[in-house]
């Protein structure tokens, strides 16, 4: 007996060791099946494509985009006069700079003569600046902080003269030169040879490049304008539009919307008659739940 229980001490390590080795790999099996049986059917999240649910459509017009709007107006007072080929007609497409009309200025007699006697004080002043220029070899056109005060003073002073003296020589010229402002379409003319005009007093309103809009107008109090929407025109093609603005018009009792077409089109004109179709975009997500 002795014997016997010795041996089975001895044993005795051998065998816990083969059994912790056995017992987390069972005991994980038999977690990992449990789980299995457990296990929900998880619910499904599927997103719908986004659907565009277009809107009876409705009579629009072209319009000059309110924003982008110049108006050319007299620089000073005086008599208004048609350059070569005379003032240019509404519609037409103007170049930047291009001389659409000439003013010649009217000046009271007090004022002529004080304005040439300044213009006589301008010229004095330029022929010293330009004298003492001159004799020092200053470079008119190089200003630079570094150079001495008295230097850099002869150089402001010139360069006043001079931009004092073209001024005077403006005012007191038989006509000046009335040119646009930038490229754009010519939207409404108000200029008529020999009238008299005040100093800012409207002359031309021009349309800048691409600055056009479309306008609908609709008594519909329950339909809201989206952000979006599209232009159909006569011919079949069809002009994204963006929301610019949307109000109410008391006097027609009608509400405005405005949109801005987002791809530029060359054959757009101002009261051009289209149709403008609202489109709203829905956005939804189905949920489905497997059971």
């Amino acid at each position: 007996m002795p014997q016997l229980r010795d041996r089975v001490v001895a044993a005795l390590p051998s065998l816990l060791l083969a059994l912790t080795a056995v017992a987390p790999a069972a005991l994980l099996a038999h977690e990992g099946h449990e789980h299995e049986e457990l296990q929900a059917p998880q619910a499904v999240i599927a997103p719908v494509p986004a659907v565009s649910a277009a809107m009876p459509s409705l009579p629009a017009r072209v319009i000059a985009d309110p924003r982008r709007t110049l108006v050319v107006a007299a620089p000073q007072a005086g008599a208004l006069m048609a350059p070569a080929g005379g003032f240019p007609l509404a519609g037409r497409v103007l170049k930047a700079g291009e001389v659409i009309a000439r003013l010649q200025p009217t000046v009271a007699q007090p004022v002529r003569r004080d304005l040439e006697r300044q213009l006589a004080d301008a010229h004095r002043d330029t022929g010293i600046g330009a004298l003492q220029i001159d004799r020092y070899g200053i470079e008119v056109h190089k200003f630079d902080i570094a150079l001495p005060t008295q230097t850099l003073q002869i150089i402001t002073d010139y360069h006043a003269a001079q931009a004092r003296q073209a001024q005077l020589e403006q005012s007191l010229s038989t006509s000046i030169d009335i040119a646009a402002p930038r490229g754009g379409r010519l939207l409404r003319v108000e200029a008529a040879s020999g009238r008299q005009y005040a100093p800012g007093e409207t002359l031309f309103v021009v349309q800048a490049d691409d600055g056009l809009a479309i306008e609908a107008r609709f008594v519909d109090t329950d339909l809201v304008a989206p952000e979006q929407a599209i232009a159909l025109l006569d011919d079949g093609r069809q002009l994204p539009l963006r929301r610019l603005s949307s109000g109410y018009d008391s006097a027609q009792r009608a509400q405005v919307v405005r949109y801005a077409p987002l791809v530029h089109d060359p054959l757009l004109q101002v009261n051009q008659r289209l149709r403008l179709q609202f489109v709203q975009t829905l956005a939804s997500t189905a949920v489905g739940a497997a059971r």
